[in-house]
């Protein structure tokens, strides 16, 4: 209760602050709602772990309550300013994510994760696609519109239902400290579908323009550029690896701050380079690991960063959701949720069973991949640049789908690795009254 007042008083001050002038710049006032914002998602990360639910639930959550679509607290101006800060911590936990891939692991597990990528994308794009087309009719926006336009939208709900969260998968496996062979293919098949579906968004989105205006024609360039992209991204982040490791085998002070400033590389070289920073720092993190001797250091170092990370990303990611679109979006959103949670569970079991997996990853999984963030609102925000006409009711639906996902994919991946024994975090001791 003690957790939950703190919560509610430090609400009612940022709440106040909104109505005072702003400190000289708008950068001041940014700063300022930063730092609330901070200190409010620190109590309801805690408040969310004591009642058995991931911290970033509760980072999640507060971010929505306080963001520009709910309370308002949060003015979506602020929100824009924290876009690149937030753009940091994604740098961070690509680095993590880069970092707890190691080569003897992959090596192991590499027909699997293999297996299961290649059977939950054309399981959950056909499933999805295939449901959206034959209900067209149940679809506001889809009546009366040609055969093209919803094989269109069709092909764009199936590319969404494929993305996944690598975010979301990292924090949780962090802060879950979790290790063992469900972790490891949960972590694995995410972050190859996270390079994949970059290359499905370069083909799927000029294709589908090209379908509803044919005269348009459909030009390879794009993917070229991905592909391009991919390639230098990664190149980039070996090289980078290497600076991170000669740093940490040679000085031995400020690795955190150091680790700090990687982030900030990735992310400037990203936006000057045009490249991927979220590959540029995965493949850094993992060069360190796997061909180097500075992955622990590398770690200990991200750990040492994770909690005003996490709760800064999900936070500003949850104030970036409109979670009042399920008022308008809910019976075509569950319905693809469902949809997408079946072939999700079909895929993954399909996929397990088939390599002769443990029947721990054939059962509990696809639980794992349940969550959608930083990716999925891309597709939401070129769907809505790209198809001008009905091109806002797409990523409305996107978005509600976004928000379902996130509140529902962290707690049921925690789970799992509670009940599957690969969780090794501390359980929260309630003080006995006395």
């Amino acid at each position: 209760m003690a957790r939950f007042f703190t919560l509610i008083a430090f609400i009612g001050i940022t709440h106040v602050l909104g109505f005072l002038p702003a400190p000289g710049t708008s950068h001041g006032s940014a700063t300022l709602f930063l730092g609330f914002l901070l200190l409010s998602s620190y109590l309801a990360g805690r408040a969310a772990r004591a009642v058995a639910l991931p911290q970033i639930t509760g980072y999640l959550v507060i971010g929505i309550v306080v963001g520009p679509h709910v309370l308002g607290i949060l003015p979506g101006d602020v929100v824009e300013e924290l876009r690149f800060v937030n753009g940091v911590a994604l740098a961070l936990i690509a680095l993590s994510a880069g970092g707890e891939l190691r080569i003897g692991t992959l090596r192991e597990r590499i027909r699997s994760i293999g297996v299961i990528t290649t059977f939950q994308i054309v399981f959950m794009f056909t499933l999805v696609a295939a449901s959206v087309f034959l209900a067209r009719g149940a679809i506001d926006f889809l009546r009366g519109e040609s055969p093209n336009v919803v094989l269109a939208v069709a092909l764009l709900f199936g590319l969404v239902a494929v993305a996944n969260s690598p975010a979301t998968t990292i924090a949780v496996i962090t802060e879950e400290k979790a290790r063992g062979i469900l972790t490891d293919t949960v972590l694995g098949v995410t972050v190859l579908k996270d390079v994949i579906i970059l290359i499905l968004i370069a083909i799927l989105i000029p294709f589908s323009a090209a379908i509803v205006d044919p005269t348009g024609g459909f030009s390879l360039d794009a993917v070229w550029r991905i592909l391009l992209g991919i390639l230098g991204s990664l190149a980039m982040g070996v090289a980078l690896g290497w600076l991170v490791t000669l740093y940490l085998k040679r000085i031995r002070a400020y690795r955190i701050l150091f680790v700090l400033g990687v982030a900030f590389m990735a992310v400037y070289l990203g936006e000057r380079l045009h490249l991927e920073y979220i590959l540029i720092a995965m493949a850094a993190g993992f060069f360190v690991q796997n061909f180097s001797r500075q992955g622990r250091r590398l770690l200990h170092a991200l750990e040492a960063n994770s909690l005003p990370v996490y709760a800064l990303f999900f936070a500003v990611a949850g104030a970036d959701l409109d979670i009042t679109i399920l008022r308008t979006a809910w019976v075509i959103a569950t319905a693809i949720i469902l949809t997408r949670g079946v072939a999700l569970w079909m895929s993954t079991f399909l996929g397990a069973r088939i390599v002769s997996d443990p029947p721990v990853i054939q059962r509990f999984a696809w639980m794992g991949f349940m969550a959608q963030a930083g990716v999925t609102l891309g597709i939401a925000s070129l769907v809505r640049d790209n198809f001008p006409v009905w091109g806002d009711q797409v990523a409305a639906i996107i978005i509600a789908m976004i928000a379902v996902n996130q509140l529902i994919g962290p707690p049921a991946f925690r789970w799992i690795l509670v009940k599957t024994g690969e969780s090794h975090a501390p359980v929260p001791v309630r003080r006995a009254r006395s």
